[in-house]
């Protein structure tokens, strides 16, 4: 009984130095490719939050400095690339989801973008920039209806905000 007590407590040690050194490569990745972002070397720094992201998939902040790299580089395809997989772990990430979707507008792919404004939207419903993000897809799908009801809503809402003014003026 002693020797299995025994097997098991080396086990869980051995285990546990084991995820240490796991999270010490991945902030090991990390910190070089901080100070390489830092010294505007943008590929070096992007392979190295990658390479921090494959040891560990739930590193947040690798995942936001390889956007940030990816971004400051002109990379953009890239970093939606990226926005996508950081949403798949954390959907509530408000800002990369708007951003995405902007970007999405840019890339005239109205329908991805749209499902972008759309969750943003399902989390808060009056949110000024999904509100306006959403018309603007909505507006590309040729769908009318649909862009003029969240202007409205968005005018109602943040009378004082001109974007909701402007595109509902240019509309008439």
């Amino acid at each position: 009984m002693r020797f299995l007590t025994l097997v098991c407590f080396l086990a869980a040690v051995s285990r546990g130095q084991m995820e240490t050194s796991h999270i010490k490569g991945a902030q090991a990745a990390y910190d070089a490719g901080r100070t390489a972002e830092h010294d505007k070397q943008f590929q070096r720094a992007s392979d190295l939050f990658r390479k921090a992201i494959e040891i560990e998939p739930t590193f947040l902040r690798a995942q936001e400095e390889l956007i940030s790299t990816y971004l400051e580089s002109g990379r953009r395809l890239d970093a939606a690339e990226a926005m996508t997989q950081l949403l798949e772990i954390r959907p509530d990430l408000i800002q990369y989801r708007m951003l995405l979707g902007q970007m999405l507008l840019e890339q005239k792919q109205p329908a991805r973008a749209l499902a972008q404004f759309s969750e943003i939207l399902r989390k808060e419903p009056f949110n000024a920039d999904g509100l306006f993000g959403f018309a603007a897809a909505a507006k590309q799908m040729e769908m009318k209806d649909r862009a003029t009801e969240a202007l409205e809503r968005g005018r109602r809402r943040y009378p004082h905000d001109e974007r909701f003014r402007d595109a509902l003026n240019d509309r008439q």
